[in-house]
């Protein structure tokens, strides 16, 4: 995949409890040209609520608060009548609705300095998008009011609680939160892509903090999953909750499945993209981490799983070069389904296709001929292992996405 240029980051494989593989793939930093090693440290997005979690179940250890306890009996002010609970924060079952999905988000409020407490502030003033415990909604608000209550409850900087309490009696010395400012050594630059690998749009860490602001290695995450997988940290009880699947298949910090054989969650935040997958039926953690934010992480974590169980995986085909005119005008347009949206464009003597991919982001980049056969032109792409199949007669698109689904896109306009 990375001499296909499909792949860009860091990746560590484990078999019951030997690590089998450990190595960076690409730059670290396409400006500067630096490599992606072992040792490289990524933003790591929402697996930070593996910790904020864990945090949360070792204060409730401790004796310090009840996971049964209403938050207004930590934070100052939020509304008592909403009956939200801890455990319904950890559980994203509390119904708080979360900012990062609206469009003021990614427009203007991720480029701001804020502080915890603005946060807070804002969220509890938000009315709730359904009763407590009645449903479940991914809420990142959710987690930075646990990032408070933490904060509340044991009279430190979440920071420092995390350092004194995890990162240091677990040796995880790179492992952090990413305040933005401080200079951390050997941390990736995030990148997207459009038309070629640029950098991300920029996001204020003052924001994440809690719910998506850590960054890690792939071999501190390992000592982590081994630190919970074998109840170091946590007791036999806290474990079982941590890993234990409430609404929508989500335990605390984990999306649980599979009558609790697996625990999984993807990480994203600007320029990054991660997955990391703990098999316990199978003994199995693979942890993937990348510094392009269009690379399928989830995907490839789940290809790595499915070798190391010597299971088939679809691997990226050969494509000889095309032969022949390709009639570059009747491919030009926009191809829609109901999933899916494509805009193919012709431009530098180069053909770009611009299509949404997780949440719904635009990307736009070059795909390439390759054959000429059955009445079709075959493309691939950059940056994402996908096949493009054009009618050669210009009424339809039948596009192979990442995970190997076929979709027929017909056309509607030409550009």
């Amino acid at each position: 995949m990375m001499k296909r240029h499909y792949f860009n980051g860091s990746v560590l494989a484990a078999n019951k409890g030997e690590v089998i593989l450990n190595k960076g793939y690409g730059l670290s930093s396409y400006q500067y040209a630096i490599d992606n090693t072992s040792d490289t440290k990524f933003r790591i997005g929402s697996l930070t609520k593996s910790f904020t979690a864990a945090a949360v179940l070792l204060l409730h250890q401790q004796g310090r608060l009840n996971l049964s306890d209403k938050i207004n009996a930590y934070i100052n002010n939020f509304p008592s009548e909403a009956g939200v609970t801890i455990h319904h924060l950890l559980s994203h079952s509390s119904g708080v609705a979360d900012f990062t999905f609206s469009s003021e988000y990614w427009e203007k409020y991720m480029r701001l300095p804020t502080s915890l407490k603005q946060s807070v502030d804002w969220i509890k003033i938000r009315p709730l998008q359904f009763k407590p415990g009645t449903d479940m909604q991914y809420s990142n608000a959710g987690y930075l009011l646990l990032t408070a209550l933490i904060e509340n409850v044991s009279g430190l900087p979440y920071e420092q609680f995390l350092l004194e309490n995890i990162f240091k009696p677990l040796q995880l010395k790179n492992t952090g939160i990413d305040d933005g400012r401080k200079i951390l050594k050997d941390l990736a630059s995030g990148h997207s892509v459009w038309e070629e690998v640029i950098n991300a749009e920029y996001i204020d860490m003052s924001i994440p903090q809690g719910a998506y602001g850590m960054y890690s290695t792939a071999e501190d995450l390992y000592k982590w999953t081994e630190v919970l997988r074998n109840g170091v940290l946590l007791n036999k009880s806290m474990t079982s909750k941590m890993f234990t699947a409430s609404y929508g298949g989500y335990g605390y910090g984990w999306f649980i499945s599979g009558d609790q054989e697996t625990a999984r969650h993807s990480g994203d935040i600007n320029g990054f993209t991660n997955e990391l997958l703990m098999n316990f039926k199978e003994g199995l953690t693979i942890i993937v981490l990348s510094n392009i934010n269009i690379t399928p992480a989830d995907k490839i974590c789940e290809d790595i799983s499915q070798i190391i169980l010597n299971k088939e995986v679809r691997m990226p085909e050969s494509f000889a070069p095309a032969a022949g005119h390709i009639p570059w005008r009747i491919l030009i347009g926009e191809y829609t389904s109901n999933e899916l949206y494509s805009s193919v464009h012709w431009e530098n003597n180069k053909l770009f296709v611009t299509m949404p991919k997780k949440y719904g982001a635009l990307y736009k980049y070059q795909i390439k001929p390759f054959t000429l056969a059955d009445g079709k032109a075959i493309f691939k792409s950059d940056f994402v292992y996908e096949v493009f199949a054009f009618d050669l007669k210009g009424h339809f698109l039948e596009f192979v996405d990442v995970y190997g689904k076929t979709h027929i896109l017909k056309k509607q306009a030409a550009l």
